[in-house]
């Protein structure tokens, strides 16, 4: 089978494009959403030609992981406060308060990956009777890009090597024997990750996702990485073994040093935990082989240049570094993205352990509109620690000496269309990071709005609160160019997966919305000017088509709505940022801060095909 990721890697000129930052914007406003355009664009799925959604490295020696293990109490939201930070946590039955040196075993790594990238549970479709899985990390249709490799040194009954993780058999492959860790310490040029016990490399099958969602599946795939990654760091935490993510490296190196060279596999991160204490062990180097040979997930695959051509702009060459300020933990960097110290953070009201959490975790189809209020404090609980910081070199507080003592930059702001939620007045917020509060934007039932800008997908207005994440991507490019846009997606899929696993922990359930009406978004927030057809007139006739909405509890209510709006106008009126905030742009396609991500939380209506 072709693989087409392979033929723009061969291209000599990938590595050199990084810095043509208009491809950045070219490929994310050919790839928006619009009411048309969802709508002239039919896309059949090819139900004989869907990827396997498991790679397996056929012939390479299999070591299968003791399923179901214990987890340590530690709480979700205490894992979440604690990602930026080296100290104890709490907890009974946590490893670190019974020793000062966490055992690394098999056992420890059955919990990590059972906790983060293992299959989850089972649906059946009544009509068929087909089974399918589910992952305790979520993915955009349930496709998962997402393949797991780990360098091990020094672990009790295991071998030093690199190996894959087999996530249908919860068991590892391994594809190379030897010092592992070293070696990718020296390909990532991270010295302080030389010594590691532990380096989880991550990586991305863009095919999987490009089945379903064409061009604009390498969106998702950044999604899914980051959702990943934080899936991935906060299991490690809980288990003793802080880490962050280097992701600013050579591509082509680390494909190469991973043995990728024509794969359909792309690296995308890299999490390193460092030793705690230095080893004189001398590990074997690594062998010049890989055993295995990765099965073939489908029968073709199709290209979709958009997508190969982003990601080709997005390879750093082998002399790639982290610009100077960035390394240096220059907040004016960034500017007004860094973040700053959490003074007014909350301390933990309720919590529920990460373990229960995590495999409990599910996306909601839909979200029951008449369930009870959601607490103010509670949503507030749930999103400062969606957005607390964690450790990644790009942030700049992460694979440097000093770096640890550095507050992390951010490139995404929230905003909310709250519905449902006690003492606090339905409309459109802002969620302001550096102090930790809610600003409020407007007044007004939003409902319906958010329904429609989510893709005309009832659950956004059926939720108790639902979410926009606006990126910089005009400060991502500056700072790191095309590669920006991967680090603005990872963000949001770490804000992502920190939102799923705090609903979960307080009661309620969540669901990221990868698809939504990008401009329609920018024009009802302000960003960019209204055209001659308001959104409110687009939701009107969205509605009056029935197409996706029909029989929602939001759709049924707005004829009602449409009859009753308040005298003031506010119903109708457009949100505005503050005009400081208004972008000069009129181009949709040069907007400085665009729409990455969509998110919602509410009472999740039951799912009959999950089994038992």
């Amino acid at each position: 089978m072709t693989r087409f990721l392979s033929r723009i890697l061969d291209d000599p000129q990938s590595g050199e494009l990084n810095e043509e930052t208009e491809r950045l914007f070219a490929y994310h406003q050919a790839t928006k959403h619009t009411y048309h355009s969802v709508r002239s664009s039919a896309h059949y799925l090819d139900w004989k030609n869907q990827p396997n959604p498991f790679r397996t490295y056929e012939g390479a020696p299999v070591t299968p992981l003791v399923p179901d293990p214990s987890f340590p109490d530690t709480g979700t939201f205490a894992a979440m406060g604690a990602l930026d930070s080296t100290a104890q946590l709490a907890g009974k039955s946590n490893p670190e308060n019974r020793d000062a040196t966490v055992r690394l075993d098999s056992i420890w790594l059955s919990r990590l990956l059972w906790y983060s990238m293992a299959v989850s549970s089972w649906k059946k479709v009544p009509s068929t009777g087909s089974r399918y899985s589910l992952r305790v990390n979520p993915s955009s249709g349930n496709l998962h890009p997402t393949e797991t490799y780990l360098a091990l040194r020094g672990f009790t009954g295991v071998d030093d090597g690199l190996y894959h993780y087999r996530a249908d058999m919860h068991a590892l492959e391994l594809r190379s024997a030897g010092g592992w860790t070293q070696h990718l310490a020296e390909a990532l040029r991270i010295p302080c990750a030389a010594e590691s016990a532990l380096i989880v490399g991550l990586t991305s099958i863009f095919w999987r996702e490009a089945w379903k969602y064409r061009e604009r599946a390498y969106r998702y795939c950044c999604h899914d990485m980051g959702h990943a990654m934080m899936s991935l760091l906060l299991a490690a935490r809980a288990l003793g073994l802080p880490g962050g993510a280097i992701l600013h490296f050579a591509d082509l190196r680390l494909m190469r040093t991973l043995g990728l060279t024509g794969s359909d596999e792309a690296p995308m991160a890299f999490l390193v935990f460092p030793s705690k204490s230095s080893t004189e062990q001398n590990s074997i180097p690594p062998h010049d082989t890989f055993a295995g040979e990765p099965n073939e997930l489908s029968v073709e695959e199709v290209p979709y240049e958009l997508l190969l051509g982003v990601h080709r702009s997005t390879i750093l060459s082998g002399t790639a570094r982290l610009p100077r300020e960035i390394a240096a933990g220059s907040a004016a960097a960034i500017g007004e993205g860094h973040s700053t110290l959490h003074a007014a953070s909350r301390d933990i009201r309720r919590d529920s352990s990460l373990g229960i959490v995590a495999r409990r975790r599910r996306s909601a189809l839909d979200f029951d509109a008449r369930t009870p209020p959601m607490e103010r404090r509670d949503m507030e609980q749930i999103l400062d620690f969606a957005t607390r910081d964690w450790q990644a070199d790009w942030r700049g507080n992460f694979g440097g000496d000093d770096a640890a003592d550095r507050r992390g930059a951010d490139f995404v702001t929230l905003y909310l269309y709250v519905h449902r939620v006690r003492d606090c007045e339905p409309g459109v917020y802002r969620w302001d990071r550096s102090t930790r509060q809610l600003e409020q934007l407007h007044r007004g039932n939003v409902e319906r709005v958010a329904a429609y800008l989510s893709l005309e997908q009832a659950l956004a207005g059926n939720a108790c609160f639902a979410v926009s994440m606006i990126a910089d991507l005009a400060s991502a490019a500056r700072n790191f160019g095309n590669r920006g846009y991967r680090y603005v997606h990872f963000e949001a899929g770490a804000i992502g997966q920190r939102l799923y696993l705090g609903a979960e922990a307080l009661g309620w359930n969540a669901t990221g919305i990868g698809a939504f009406y990008d401009d329609d978004v920018h024009r009802y927030l302000g960003f960019l000017p209204e055209t001659d057809d308001s959104v409110i007139a687009s939701v009107d006739a969205a509605e009056k088509r029935a197409l996706v909405m029909l029989g929602s509890p939001t759709s049924r209510r707005a004829a009602e709505i449409s009859d009753t709006k308040n005298k003031s106008g506010s119903e109708e009126e457009t949100v505005r940022v503050t005009e400081r905030e208004i972008p000069s742009a009129t181009d949709p396609g040069k907007l400085p801060r665009q729409v990455i991500y969509h998110f919602s939380i509410g009472r999740a209506i039951p799912d009959p095909r999950i089994e038992a």
